[in-house]
């Protein structure tokens, strides 16, 4: 069994770039490149596979990712790979900018609003509560 190319989508930096996976303990390096011991994985096109952990949702987390098609977001690293006839690991077969087009990273933003105080002679600025915007973006796609 040769190397098989895949995907790692970084949630925290909002990237997706190729790793190569080697043919020895595949499911060690899975769970290295995603950061969990335990994974969940979900079958996206007939013909590849996204590995997510799946414990990282009941964390406080700072995004999660939405995948086309697929009722809940994920939270954690994903790594995407291909699966052939046989359900054995293979090389992705669609480009990174086609895989990078199926999920969207979601963040909140979190925006200042401040109130201006006069006393006396000084004026003063604070911040009087945070209020928070939803921020939606396709991953960065690096190399």
């Amino acid at each position: 069994m040769p190397k098989a190319k895949s995907y790692l989508l970084n949630t925290a930096s909002g990237t997706i770039r190729t790793v190569m996976l080697p043919a020895r303990n595949r499911t060690k390096h899975i769970h290295e490149l995603i950061g969990s011991d335990m994974v969940d994985v979900v079958r996206v096109k007939d013909s590849h596979l996204v590995y997510a952990d799946n414990n990282r949702l009941a964390d406080g987390l700072p995004s999660v990712t939405d995948l086309k098609g697929h009722p809940s977001p994920f939270a954690g690293n994903l790594l995407i790979v291909g699966n052939d006839e046989s359900s054995e690991t293979a090389s992705v077969s669609a480009s990174i900018d086609d895989v990078a087009s199926w999920f969207t990273i979601i963040r909140p933003v979190f925006l200042p609003v401040f109130e201006t105080v006069r006393e006396s002679q000084s004026v003063e600025v604070r911040v009087i509560r945070l209020d928070v915007r939803i921020e939606r973006s396709a991953p960065s796609v690096i190399g």
